[in-house]
């Protein structure tokens, strides 16, 4: 019998309603892996559903950072809460890395942030980034996919880590994980590249009309000291280049799809490395009775 789930997928695709019906049917508690909703004030354009009490919501202030080491070392204790209260925890979330990082699958976990080196790296161009990442670790760089080789995030914590002198042992890598993949059943939810690109137009639109300009005026006041993944978190990166006056607010509000659009892309480029996720496709009828069904055979029975 499986003791958690997972509801992972692509931005706009509807993991945190499905979450939380699945969670009105069964004793459960859920965990957001989102990167963005930890943050207080960020809430209309990382999509917050405050209707249930979700835990790693509101958790920290604009200006403090958030990594994937503090995210097991807050799911840990949920988990074993979870465990004797006889409750299933529900983790939902687009963070791909999240996840794989409660299996202890993410190698470097244990070597820190290197704050000095970040901000010198954070000077260079994208291809002198990969320039430094291709002559300290050739073997790091050709491991990394299209997507990861573009993305200036990941080439600055991959050069951070080649250079380190605290390298882990990685036949100790297991000592991270929160969950075995035996006790976990990851639910998928997927649909067409086509109807995913006009649900986040939808969805843009919505966020826009709930006042997420107002939102973004609100976190602008503080520019200089927001971390620096809700400065360039989709949606806040786009709406402060308008309102620091680089954009046009329609610029602004296509870059916004364009840039959620891109990364369900990466988010399943991500997700489909991983042969134990079981995929719904959110366009077939019936697809939400399926999954209950699967869930109660899976871990209910």
């Amino acid at each position: 019998m499986k003791k958690a789930i997972f509801i992972v997928g692509p931005t706009s695709v509807g993991k945190t309603d499905l979450a939380l019906k699945i969670s009105k049917l069964l004793p459960s508690i859920l965990i957001s892996a989102d990167s963005v909703q930890v943050y207080r004030g960020a809430d209309i354009i990382s999509g917050k559903d405050k209707s249930v009490s979700t835990y790693l919501v509101d958790i920290l202030s604009p200006s403090q950072s958030f990594s994937v080491r503090e995210f097991i070392e807050k799911v840990r204790p949920l988990v074993e809460k979870a465990k004797k209260e006889n409750k299933i925890p529900i983790i939902v979330g687009g963070t791909g890395f999240y996840m794989d990082s409660l299996f202890g699958k993410i190698e470097t976990i244990n070597i820190p942030p290197n704050q000095k080196l970040r901000e010198k790296l954070e000077s260079l161009s994208l291809e002198k980034l990969q320039e430094n990442l291709r002559n300290l670790s050739p073997e790091r760089f050709n491991k990394m996919n299209k997507s990861d080789v573009k993305n200036r995030r990941r080439l600055v914590r991959a050069i951070e880590v080649s250079i380190s002198d605290r390298m882990i042992d990685h036949t100790k890598n297991n000592s991270t994980a929160v969950l075995r993949e035996s006790e976990v059943l990851i639910i998928g939810l997927k649909t067409s590249m086509d109807d995913l690109k006009e649900r986040i137009i939808a969805r843009v639109k919505k966020r826009l009309k709930m006042g997420a300009i107002n939102e973004a005026k609100e976190l602008f006041k503080n520019y200089e000291q927001l971390s620096s993944q809700l400065r360039k978190a989709s949606g806040y990166k786009e709406l402060f280049d308008y309102l620091a006056g680089k954009i046009k607010l329609e610029e602004a509000k296509e870059k916004w799809v364009i840039s959620d659009y891109q990364y369900a892309k990466r988010q399943m480029t991500w997700f489909k490395k991983n042969k134990n996720i079981v995929w719904f496709d959110i366009g077939q009828p019936g697809f939400e009775e399926r999954i209950l069904r699967l869930i109660r055979h899976e871990v209910l029975r």
